[in-house]
C-alpha cells in the first residue's frame, strides 16, 4: 500500500467514525420499525419531537434570563447572546449535518444520516442549555 492510498483509507476511516460518532443513539430504534420509509417516518418524528425540546430549552434558559437578579442591561445582553447562539447552532447543524449527509455518497442514508445528525446536535443543544440554567441557579 503507497502513501497514498494509506491516507485516503485513514481519512475514509476517520470519517466513517465521525460520522458514526455524530448519531443520536435515541433514534437507532427507529431502524427496529420495519423498511426503510418507516425508518424514515420515525426519525422525522424524533426530529420533530427534538426541534420542540430545544425550542422548550431555549425558552427555560429565555425565562430564567428574565428572572435573572441582574441589571437590566446584563440581562438584555445576555438575551440577545442567546438569540445569537440559537440562530447561529441552526446554522452550523444545517452545515455539519449537510456534511453528514454528503458522508452516506447518495443513497436513502443521505436522509437517515442527516436525521440523525440533527436530532444529535439538538440534544447536545439542550443538554448545554439545562446545564447552563442550572449554573445560574
Amino acid at each position: 500500500m503507497n502513501a497514498t492510498q494509506f491516507f485516503l483509507s485513514a481519512v475514509l476511516l476517520l470519517s466513517s467514525v465521525s460520522a458514526h460518532c455524530q448519531r443520536a443513539s435515541s433514534g437507532e430504534g427507529c431502524f427496529d420499525q420495519g423498511g426503510q420509509a418507516d425508518a424514515r417516518e420515525c426519525l422525522q418524528r424524533q426530529r420533530q419531537q427534538s426541534d420542540a425540546a430545544l425550542r422548550q430549552a431555549e425558552g427555560s434558559l429565555a425565562a430564567s434570563l428574565q428572572r435573572w437578579q441582574e441589571r437590566p442591561t446584563p440581562r438584555r445582553r445576555a438575551l440577545e447572546a442567546l438569540e445569537a447562539s440559537a440562530r447561529e447552532h441552526q446554522r452550523y447543524r444545517q452545515a455539519q449535518c449537510s456534511l453528514q449527509a454528503a458522508l452516506a455518497a447518495g443513497g436513502t442514508g443521505t436522509t437517515h444520516r442527516r436525521l440523525l445528525c440533527e436530532i444529535a446536535l439538538n440534544e447536545e443543544r439542550i443538554a448545554h442549555l439545562q446545564t447552563t440554567i442550572t449554573q445560574m441557579q
